[in-house]
């Protein structure tokens, strides 16, 4: 299949987040209540029941050259957050944030291509990054709520038309 002709980063950013929203639970049950691209409001409603929400947010955004002439090709390395938030109301509410934290990583270490890779315009890898997860606590509207916070590197190819002038 030939490489995309331009860069597709919302694209890129929107296939993480139906990755997200598609893990499960042993159980089956969804692992979020909601995944979203970028800042979802009312958090504290959606997780107050005991689940868990994720945003997902573009970070490092850079480009290399893969060749020259008409086969030549670029190559974007992009990082994006991964933010999973839950409740602090109660220890067995907020220790939830580490499964989900389990949950959120085997899959992403399991699949290099985010899933069946087709739908994803030129991804050709992705993997969280060694050492970028942290626990921690974040104020949303005023209440603290519990959080993990990890970061997931994608590789994408892309073509310029006409190639890379040398």
């Amino acid at each position: 299949m030939p490489a995309p002709t331009r860069r597709a980063t919302k694209a890129v950013g929107t296939a993480i987040v139906a990755y997200l929203a598609a893990l499960t639970k042993d159980d089956t049950t969804a692992v979020y209540s909601l995944a979203q691209l970028e800042y979802i409001f009312d958090v504290i409603g959606k997780v107050s029941d005991g689940g868990a929400v994720v945003e997902v947010y573009g970070n490092i955004d850079g480009e290399e050259r893969h060749g020259f002439g008409g086969a030549g090709r670029m190559r974007a390395v992009q990082t994006w957050y991964i933010l999973s938030m839950c409740s602090l109301e109660s220890a067995a509410l907020s220790s939830y944030i580490y499964d989900v934290s389990d949950y959120l990583m085997v899959p992403f270490e399991q699949h290099a291509l985010l899933g069946s890779g087709a739908t994803i315009p030129g991804v050709y890898h992705s993997q969280m990054k060694p050492g970028s997860g942290r626990f921690y606590r974040v104020n949303r509207d005023g209440q603290w709520l519990k959080a993990h916070l990890c970061e997931l590197e994608t590789r994408t190819e892309w073509a310029i038309p006409g190639g890379v002038i040398s």
